[in-house]
């Protein structure tokens, strides 16, 4: 998946790209009024500085789309899967072994779904924390020196 944008800023062997979003989001019918219409401006990026771009230039960047995956599934899917596992087991638990907390409906269905998506959330966090900030970089393709 590829890319374009204009350089921000220079950060030692790394740059800031800011890559306008009118592209991805044109052809969509919620683009009026989706979440990212918070990124406008564009999105920035951090790209390894493998063709010596200089603040001002525009440039064309590679994604790595298994990376990209990888961040989304940390973001998303495992908090989503311990939702999910949350309520199977505090289903199972109140239909097979009649376990009620607080003598409530569901009760035990939503206390170990609110403790799974914790544990979930605290996971992602621990991922996200130990994944090297420029793991998820990108790889120039081109430059275009503006003036």
């Amino acid at each position: 998946m590829t890319g374009t944008g204009t350089v921000r800023t220079i950060r030692g062997e790394y740059i800031e790209v800011v890559a306008p979003r009118e592209r991805e989001c044109s052809s969509c019918s919620l683009s009026g009024s989706c979440g990212n219409n918070s990124l406008r401006g564009g999105q920035t990026i951090v790209v390894r500085n493998t063709v010596d771009a200089k603040v001002g230039d525009y440039v064309e960047f590679e994604f790595n789309e298994s990376e990209l995956n990888r961040a989304l599934f940390i973001a998303y899917g495992i908090p989503l899967i311990s939702i999910v596992v949350g309520v199977a087991v505090g289903a199972i638990l109140e239909a097979q072994f009649k376990i009620r907390l607080f003598n409530l409906k569901n009760s035990t269905t939503l206390i170990f779904t609110m403790v799974f998506i914790a544990i979930g959330v605290a996971i992602s966090n621990f991922l996200d924390k130990r994944q090297n900030p420029t793991s998820y970089t990108t790889r120039i393709l081109s430059r275009e020196i503006t003036t």
